[in-house]
């Protein structure tokens, strides 16, 4: 794996109705319906693009408890706001290395009214359930087999992503969930110093693929990160994400995508 330091249409009707995430996620549902002709995109795609947290794993169950914590001692208040909120105003400094994670979350969270102590009583609570949560996140369904007949098909894979992690960890989370070996790049906002949607960081991952934005897709959830993609040049596919996002195609699971770029998976015999 190189490292690098420095109007929408739904997918094929394969299934019925978007798997959402436990929880008030806000990632929205709907149905699919083909594309034209084959069902594969007009242009030839040569390399895609993923984002890491909610398209190539469940990152929500960490979010989802800090939600709970948060309503117990009496703030109120929506997972999609909440969250766009903190990555926006506070924790993308900390995704640029200009700032620290737990120090972006005390700071938004004595924003939103709470007082010293409860501030202190949920990152305590908090840095624990987070640990232990990391070491348990499992990909989501359907992502190791479609991973493995796009790696197998040739084509160049990388991941892009917004982290406060190192990439070598980042790398190692990769091996951990299964895909070893599957991506030729890894690129993030830690390494580059650049957050998505800043052009920047889309420009570094098209260069580590060695490949134009014309000939990659990216796969992503955040409405933004989908957009600044989009104006980067590159064809959109939207996979658990939120009621808002635009995007070129809508996937309802992930094994859509060997249908958009035109794989047919080998079945087993017998």
């Amino acid at each position: 794996m190189n490292v690098y330091d420095g109007s929408a249409i739904r997918a094929t009707d394969l299934g019925s109705g978007a798997k959402s995430a436990p929880g008030d996620t806000g990632f929205a549902r709907g149905s699919s319906r083909h594309l034209d002709g084959a069902g594969e995109f007009s242009r030839p795609v040569r390399g895609i693009l993923f984002d890491m947290e909610d398209v190539l794993y469940d990152g929500t169950a960490w979010r989802r408890w800090l939600l709970q914590q948060l309503s117990r001692i009496g703030l109120q208040t929506h997972y999609q706001a909440f969250y766009h909120v903190w990555e926006r105003d506070y924790l993308a400094a900390a995704f640029a290395g200009r700032g620290e994670y737990w120090n972006t979350l005390r700071e938004y969270l004595v924003s939103e009214g709470l007082s010293a102590g409860q501030v202190d009583e949920v990152l305590t609570a908090g840095q624990t359930k987070y640990l232990a949560l990391q070491r348990s996140i499992r990909p989501l369904r359907g992502v190791i087999s479609t991973v493995a007949h796009l790696a197998a098909s040739g084509l160049q894979l990388g991941v892009v992503c917004n982290s406060t992690l190192a990439t070598p960890e980042l790398s190692r989370r990769l091996d951990r969930l299964g895909m070893r070996g599957r991506f030729c790049c890894l690129v993030t906002s830690l390494a580059t110093g650049s957050v998505k949607p800043d052009s920047r960081i889309y420009a570094a991952a098209l260069s580590a693929l060695d490949l134009s934005a014309t000939e990659v897709v990216y796969v992503g959830h955040n409405t933004a990160e989908l957009a600044g993609a989009a104006r980067a040049g590159m064809r959109t596919i939207a996979v658990n994400h939120g009621s808002d996002a635009a995007a070129d195609v809508f996937l309802d699971s992930i094994d859509e995508l060997l249908h958009l770029v035109g794989i047919r998976p080998l079945r087993r015999a017998g």
